[in-house]
């Protein structure tokens, strides 16, 4: 197997790991979101969850950095770029 990748011990347990946190975040979100605005507000199980308003500001917040921080990524990169450029003209 010349062409193939080899994963060890450790790169399953992170992959397992990592796929666990994923699994159980997307589950915790979508009961948040979809479940319990139909259960009573003096219900046990409200007291595991945070006010209903977060499940949108937390995304939208978390979006629009990863924006910010890709586009400075990318004009940072096309700034070093042109700086190279003019260097060797």
């Amino acid at each position: 197997q010349h062409g193939a990748v080899k994963m060890t011990v450790a790169d399953k347990t992170v992959g397992a790991v990592l796929l666990s946190i994923s699994v159980s975040v997307f589950v915790y979100y979508t009961l948040w979101v979809l479940v319990t605005p139909f259960v009573d507000v003096d219900h046990a199980i409200q007291a595991y969850f945070p006010d209903r308003q977060l499940a949108l500001v937390l995304p939208t917040v978390a979006l629009v950095l990863g924006v910010t921080v890709v586009a400075t990524f990318v004009a940072l990169v096309m700034i070093k770029s042109k700086q190279k450029k003019k260097k060797s003209a």
